[in-house]
C-alpha cells in the first residue's frame, strides 16, 4: 500500500511540475519606469509600470525596473536587468508629455541648459556616450501603436525628440545595449496623480495595448 501512494504522489508531482513548466519559461517583456524627480512624491512611468510586474499579457511575462533620476547611474542598472531576465522587448517609459507620446530617435547629448538630477549634479559631459551615434532609431512599431491607440479613442503621436534630461539618456543608453533585443524603445507618457482614477484606468488600458502590439509585431 505504501508504494502504491508513493507511485500516486510521485504521478501527482509529475503532472505539477509539467503544469508549471510552461510559466517558467514563457517569454519577457521587461518595461522600465523612474523614480520621482522634481519634488514630486510620485512618477507617472512607475505608477503604470509597476501593476503589470508578474502579469501574464499574450503568453508574455511581464517583469518591471525602477530606474534612478540621475545621470549615469541608468546604464548599469538597466544592463543588468536585460542581462538577467534576457527579454525579448524591453519598453522604457518617462513622464512629462501632454499625451502619450512615441519616441522615434535617442540622441546623444543632454540639454543645453544642463538641468540637474535628484542628486542635484548636472550632467557630466556634453555626449551621453563619447564617440557614439548622433543618433539611433527607435527599435518599437510606433506606427502601429499609435494606430492602435488612436482606434481606442487615446490619443496618441509620434516624436523625434524625447528632451535633454534623463527620459532621453535612458532611450539612449537602452538603444546601444547590443545584447538587448531590437524590440526596445521608449514612450513618454502624461502626469497623472495618483487621485485620478480615470486617468489611471485609461493609461493602464494605453499600456496593455502598447504591451501587446509589441508582441504582435517583435523583431
Amino acid at each position: 500500500m505504501r508504494l502504491k501512494w508513493i507511485a500516486v504522489f510521485a504521478l501527482v508531482m509529475m503532472a505539477v511540475c509539467s503544469a508549471e513548466e510552461p510559466a517558467a519559461t514563457k517569454p519577457v517583456i521587461l518595461l522600465t519606469g523612474f523614480e520621482p524627480f522634481g519634488g514630486s512624491t510620485f512618477n507617472t512611468s512607475w505608477m503604470a509600470v509597476s501593476q503589470f510586474e508578474g502579469q501574464v499579457v499574450a503568453g508574455h511575462t511581464i517583469k518591471t525596473a525602477q530606474l534612478k533620476v540621475v545621470y549615469d547611474k541608468i546604464d548599469g542598472p538597466l544592463a543588468a536587468e536585460i542581462e538577467k531576465l534576457k527579454p525579448v522587448a524591453v519598453i522604457s517609459f518617462g513622464e512629462g508629455s501632454a499625451f502619450i507620446q512615441l519616441e522615434r530617435t535617442a540622441r546623444n547629448g543632454y540639454h543645453p541648459q544642463k538641468p540637474k538630477d535628484n542628486e542635484g549634479k548636472v550632467p557630466p559631459r556634453d555626449a551621453i556616450v563619447p564617440g557614439a551615434p548622433n543618433e539611433i532609431p527607435t527599435g518599437l512599431p510606433v506606427d502601429s501603436i499609435i494606430g492602435k491607440l488612436n482606434t481606442a479613442g487615446i490619443k496618441a503621436t509620434d516624436s523625434t525628440n524625447a528632451g535633454g534630461y534623463l527620459c532621453n539618456e535612458c532611450f539612449y543608453r537602452l538603444m546601444s545595449i547590443k545584447s538587448a533585443s531590437a524590440t526596445r524603445g521608449f514612450i513618454h507618457v502624461p502626469v497623472v496623480q495618483p487621485g485620478n482614477t480615470a486617468g489611471r484606468r485609461q493609461l493602464r488600458d494605453a499600456l496593455r495595448i502598447i504591451i501587446t502590439t509589441v508582441i504582435e509585431n517583435k523583431k
